[in-house]
């Protein structure tokens, strides 16, 4: 899977606008086997030299969302790029992992100002989030649902109980008169991490959940009764 990212400058009112080169970034998900190298890569396809540099995360996930903290485990080499027009650069990543757990970073992929264009204009740069994933053991999801009445609508929340992070692309529920009701978006629900939508059918006395873990490819549905 390949996605093209294009990157605009904003200029100063005394200075035309003008936009950036086009870069690739492939893949858009890395997943790798402990002690074992992937890669991804990054192509400019614009005019100009693009300057990129690659940071390792640990990732996380608390009662605020996700928490990124610089990896010691997860090394991007080389960490800096400078990639000249029609060029690709190949990122060798590594993972000193072993467990039969997985473990998860994100590759926070930032564009670099040019410093020769600093003095005339403001840069709107881009930052890019990967997702990998250092495989354990596969095991299928455990996960719990549940659904609350709350503040005039309806609280769905899932709790991974399994050792794998879930990738869910949305969520649809139908209460017991047929209403239906939905929401759209990619969620990822890291092991042992909780994640909640807010819905309507908040008069609603029980919710059929459709999901699907797109990672694994296999079904999340449950019948839940609301909580009061």
């Amino acid at each position: 899977m390949r996605v093209v990212f294009a990157a605009i400058f904003a200029a100063l009112s005394i200075t035309p606008a003008r936009s950036a080169g086009t870069f690739e970034i492939a893949p858009t998900t890395v997943n790798l086997s402990p002690g074992e190298a992937g890669f991804l890569y990054v192509s400019n396809n614009g005019a100009a030299p693009v300057a990129m540099q690659i940071q390792p995360m640990d990732w996380k996930q608390g009662a605020d969302g996700d928490v990124l903290i610089p990896s010691e485990t997860l090394v991007a080499s080389p960490p800096l790029l400078r990639i000249a027009p029609g060029q690709r650069q190949i990122v060798r990543v590594r993972a000193d992992e072993s467990g039969a757990q997985e473990a998860d970073y994100r590759l926070l992929v930032s564009e670099l100002p040019d410093r020769a264009k600093a003095a005339s204009a403001v840069s709107v740069l881009l930052q890019f989030n990967i997702p990998v994933f250092v495989a354990g053991k596969p095991q299928k999801p455990d996960v719990a649902w549940s659904a609350r009445a709350r503040n005039g609508g309806l609280r769905l929340m899932l709790q991974n109980n399994g050792s794998a992070a879930l990738k869910i692309g949305g969520v649809a529920i139908t209460d017991e008169k047929g209403e239906t009701a939905s929401v759209n978006g990619l969620t990822y629900v890291l092991p042992g991490a909780r994640h909640e939508w807010s819905m309507p059918l908040a008069n609603a006395a029980s919710v059929r959940v459709g999901a699907r873990d797109a990672r694994s490819g296999m079904s999340l549905d449950a019948d839940l009764s609301v909580r009061r």
